[in-house]
Formats: structure tokens, C-alpha cells, sequence
């Protein structure tokens, strides 16, 4: 008993260092590279929990620029659903949209919406006053900071950047109630792989509420590959104690 306990926990362990690794830029680039060339697109990622259980699959839509309210925005969009892995546990799916002007690249609009099995789906909508500093949910207005994002407009600003020359960052975010800021240094990085050398930009910033509030903070990394429209390639996330990993694995 004792040997097949040792035999399953090397097992366990070996399996967890393979699927860690493939979440490399080095295996996500090389992946990309079997597929095709890689460019920009509809982005579509895996996540990982702990950065070894594959919990959901979601795509990253490419923007495309619509009419809002009489205004010219960039539309973006994500979808996501659990993996069947998870499905006997948790069976759910989330979709974000948002609008964001053309100039200002400041979002007017965003919507959530999550459904999980077996219960109502919860839904927001958001409407943004940029110039009056305001936003509006369910009719409650609440105050906001100039050029506030959503989570789809803050990583299509960071992606519109010259992360080549660009040193920090700092966005205010606020999509729910309260006030948030993303502070963040970037560094340039590179790989070789197969006689190309890739241009690699990582994003380190934490995230916390700007009443100062202890609780509420978590730490982001996200690592974009550039000259391609500096798609992010790899995205971690540390909140709560809990680490998530997602990782580019097809562009369409």
C-alpha cells in the first residue's frame, strides 16, 4: 500500500510539472507555431487552477469598431465555460462585452453576465459618463475617476501601449462599486526558438481598491508577445490565496 501511494504521488507530481511547464511563453509560442502563423485574432485561452487543473476555456474576440448610442466604439468581447474536466462540479459560462470610445479608448458601456447551472443568471450592465466622472448601475449613480476601465477595456489599453518603450503603468478600473487601481512596471524580455528570436514584454502590477483597503488586493502578470499586435500570450492571477493561470492556446 505504502509503494502505490509513493508510485500515485510521483505520478501526481510529474504530471503537475508537465502541465506547469507547457504554460511556459516557450511551449505556448512553440504550440502557436504548429498551428500557424502566429497573428492577431480571435484569442482563445485555457485557464488553470493552481496552474494544473484545467477549470475553463474562454475566447478573447478580436474589436472590432460599431455604433453605440450614435458613436463610433470599439466593441470587445470574451466568453468563457468550464471544461468538462470540472463539468460534474461546476457546470457555468460568463460573457463580457464592452464598448469603448474610439478616442479616449475609455469603455461607455460594459455587461457581465454569468450563468451557472441551477440557478438565475446574474447580469450587470454599466454605463459610463467619462466627462461628468460618473457611472450608472441600475440607476445608482456612483463617482469615478478620469478614463475609468472595465477588465475588457483595461487590457485593450494596455495592448494599444508601446510596450517596448513604456516603463510602468496605471489605470483606474471599475466595473461593480468601488474604486480600483492597476500599478504596474513592465520589463522586455526575449526567447529563441527554432532560429527566431521573439520580442516578449511582461506587465507586473498589483490591483487593490483605492480606499486603501487591505483586503481587497491581488497581483497580476500578464506576458505579451510583441510585434504581433503584443498579444498576450500568458495571463497569472494571485487573489485570495488561489493562483489562475491562463495560457493562449489557438488564434483563429
Amino acid at each position: 500500500m505504502k509503494k502505490i501511494f509513493v508510485f500515485l504521488t510521483a505520478v501526481a507530481i510529474i504530471s503537475c510539472v508537465i502541465v506547469y511547464s507547457n504554460c511556459a511563453p516557450r511551449a505556448i509560442i512553440s504550440n502557436l507555431l504548429k498551428q500557424a502563423e502566429i497573428r492577431d485574432g480571435d484569442l482563445q485561452y485555457r485557464f488553470y487552477l493552481f496552474g494544473v487543473i484545467p477549470i475553463a476555456n474562454a475566447t478573447l474576440s478580436m474589436p472590432v469598431i460599431e455604433s453605440f448610442n450614435g458613436q463610433k466604439a470599439y466593441y470587445l468581447s470574451a466568453a468563457a465555460e468550464n471544461t468538462k474536466l470540472i463539468a460534474p462540479f461546476f457546470s457555468g459560462t460568463a460573457l463580457l462585452e464592452s464598448y469603448a470610445d474610439v478616442k479616449s479608448l475609455s469603455p461607455v458601456f460594459f455587461k457581465q453576465l454569468l450563468a451557472v447551472k441551477g440557478k438565475a443568471e446574474a447580469g450587470r450592465e454599466v454605463y459610463y459618463d467619462q466627462k461628468k466622472g460618473v457611472m450608472t448601475i441600475s440607476g445608482v449613480k456612483r463617482s469615478i475617476l478620469p478614463n475609468t476601465q472595465d477588465p475588457l477595456s483595461a487590457v485593450f489599453n494596455i495592448r494599444r501601449l508601446d510596450l517596448g518603450t513604456t516603463k510602468d503603468i496605471e489605470l483606474s478600473i471599475n466595473n461593480n462599486q468601488k474604486n480600483y487601481i492597476l500599478n504596474g512596471v513592465i520589463s522586455q524580455e526575449s526567447l529563441s526558438l527554432k532560429k527566431t528570436t521573439y520580442a516578449l514584454a511582461a506587465v507586473k502590477a498589483e490591483i487593490k481598491r483605492r480606499d486603501k483597503n487591505p483586503y481587497h488586493k491581488s497581483s497580476l502578470t500578464i506576458v505579451f508577445l510583441k510585434d504581433t499586435g503584443n498579444i498576450p500570450i500568458l495571463i497569472n492571477v494571485f487573489a485570495s490565496g488561489i493562483l489562475i493561470k491562463a495560457k493562449l492556446v489557438r488564434i483563429k
